[in-house]
């Protein structure tokens, strides 16, 4: 081997265009401190040499595309539309009237019940009497007519007395009849009468309930907006109207009705209650789906902490769920203008709302990165990547939250792909730039969540560059880059430190990193010292 020609290698790193990983320079760490004498790199005494050792680490490779800072979600929040106090007043009025109503009706239908039930029994009773008065002077008329004694005068005043008899019990039973027809026709009178106020009440109950449900905050003026920027977090107040403030709660449902005791069972209510808990005005609370008489009474204790009126309900316009703390990108109103709800009625039920009042994103920070669909099979759903700041030297981790599956040319050209797919591409066509005679490559879209949130965050839209694992070699053998030496013939080598001087060894080069290279050879080990230029 000695007589083998040798150059060293000092630029196979740029050759490589590769970037060292944090298991990289973890393993470099490691090594510099073991034994607590040894460093990796030591001046020789001669040529201007040094020593390094070779160590047992992860090397990594990374392709870095560039993206935009920015955050996830976008939230239009406005003034709700729904029903004024008056209406809800007019409502209540009417159900009460029905009741009255329906009241008076359904104590006539029982008077006259009572009458005609009385007027059946008196004429049953006159019926049953000229009954028994027939056929008891029809017994008599038997008797005193038998054995032939037709002709004897008691005979005959039997017989006429009998014959009278019938005028009496027919005229009864015709006034009895006619008392249970009155009775039947006032009974379906009643009845109908009674059944129309049952269906006026149902409607207009239905009516207070649905206006009830859209009740909407009477106020009519913002007093106090957030600025562009601001943070709002849970409870805290999202902007204020007739100096009321309108806090931020907790929720991915958003505030579509009134909350009070008697409302329906809902989602909405079990995150109302879960966030009560989390303020501390839940004592006696467990999360649940139903507005008790237990859920008004923290809502009272929650009001009171904020110096609302103590009411035990939430009207609509009163509360803004999102899912997290939200970021305001733009606000619409202006302090002192109308928030266009809450005021007269409309005639039908609502009144005016729905204005934009501002825009908002969530607080978390994401990175964006237009990739190249050639690029796609490098990255999946939970790896972890390195996004490097605004200012080109901060780093902060992150992992791909969301990988596109729709292919699109730069500037929103047609689809690049033929067929789109979720994890890799397929009958791939570029996107022609007009004019130019030159073709891309289709992009799609890749979110990344960051893990910590760093300070170039406050910069939207900030550009970043996100380093992509390419290649990884878990466990391998590596020395600095600039310890190989080309040989003549072709491959690389490495002068391993002997204790009489150095010994020429080939090797067979992997993976590159910015700094090492990953070897293996004959008498090749970790803890194996080489020889690397001193500078």
């Amino acid at each position: 081997m000695a007589e083998l020609s040798v150059r060293r290698v000092t630029a196979i790193a740029a050759v490589a265009g590769a970037v060292v990983g944090g298991a990289v320079a973890a393993g470099v760490a490691m090594v510099a401190s073991a034994g607590g004498q040894t460093p990796p790199y030591s001046a020789s005494t001669a040529g201007g040499l040094g020593t390094a050792a070779v160590v047992r680490t992860t090397l990594t490779n990374a392709v870095q595309v560039g993206g935009s800072i920015g955050y996830a979600g976008a939230y239009t929040i406005s003034t709700p539309s729904g029903s004024s106090p008056q209406d809800i007043l007019q409502a209540q009025q009417a159900v009460s009237e029905d009741r009255q109503t329906l009241s008076a009706d359904e104590r006539t239908a029982s008077d006259a019940s009572t009458a005609d039930e009385r007027t059946i029994t008196t004429d049953q009773a006159a019926v049953t009497s000229a009954s028994a008065t027939l056929s008891a002077d029809r017994a008599v008329k038997a008797r005193d007519c038998a054995d032939k004694k037709t002709s004897t005068p008691a005979c005959t005043q039997a017989a006429q007395k009998a014959a009278l008899d019938k005028t009496p019990l027919t005229q009864a039973e015709q006034q009895l009849a006619g008392a249970q027809a009155t009775a039947a026709l006032d009974h379906d009178q009643n009845a109908g009468k009674v059944g129309a106020d049952q269906t006026k009440l149902r409607a207009d109950r239905a009516t207070l309930s649905s206006l009830e449900a859209a009740a909407v905050n009477s106020g009519t003026t913002f007093t106090w907006l957030p600025g562009v920027g601001t943070i709002i977090r849970q409870d805290r107040t999202v902007y204020s109207v007739d100096n009321e403030p309108v806090p931020l709660l907790y929720g991915s449902i958003a505030a579509y009705r009134a909350f009070f005791v008697g409302m329906s069972n809902g989602a909405d209510v079990g995150e109302l209650t879960r966030d009560l808990i989390a303020l501390g005005d839940g004592a006696g609370l467990h999360p649940s789906e139903h507005y008790s008489t237990a859920t008004a009474t923290a809502v009272k204790r929650w009001q009171q902490t904020l110096g609302l009126p103590a009411t035990g309900r939430i009207l609509l316009g009163q509360v803004i769920f999102e899912p997290g703390p939200i970021r305001v990108t733009s606000v619409t109103a202006s302090v002192g203008t109308s928030t266009g709800g809450g005021g007269a009625s409309t005639g039908g039920g609502s009144v005016g709302g729905g204005g934009t009042v501002l825009t908002a994103t969530s607080a978390t920070p994401i990175v964006a990165v237009q990739l190249d669909v050639t690029d796609e099979y490098l990255v999946k759903r939970g790896d972890t990547v390195s996004v490097v700041l605004p200012n080109g030297t901060s780093t902060v981790p992150g992992h791909i939250q969301t990988v596109g599956n729709v292919a699109t040319c730069p500037g929103g050209g047609a689809t690049g792909l033929g067929n789109a797919t979720g994890g890799g591409t397929a009958d791939q066509s570029p996107c022609a730039a007009s004019g130019s005679g030159t073709s891309t490559p289709p992009t799609v879209t890749v979110i990344i969540r960051l893990e910590r949130t760093p300070p170039g965050a406050r910069l939207d839209q900030a550009p970043v560059n996100v380093n992509i694992t390419s290649q990884t070699a878990k466990n391998v053998l590596a020395v600095p880059v600039n310890a190989l030496l080309a040989l003549q013939g072709g491959g690389y080598g490495v002068d391993v430190v002997t204790a009489g001087g150095t010994r020429l060894v080939g090797v067979t080069t992997g993976l590159y990193s910015a700094t090492l290279v990953q070897v293996s050879g004959p008498g090749i080990a970790a803890g194996t010292r080489v020889q690397v230029p001193a500078s």
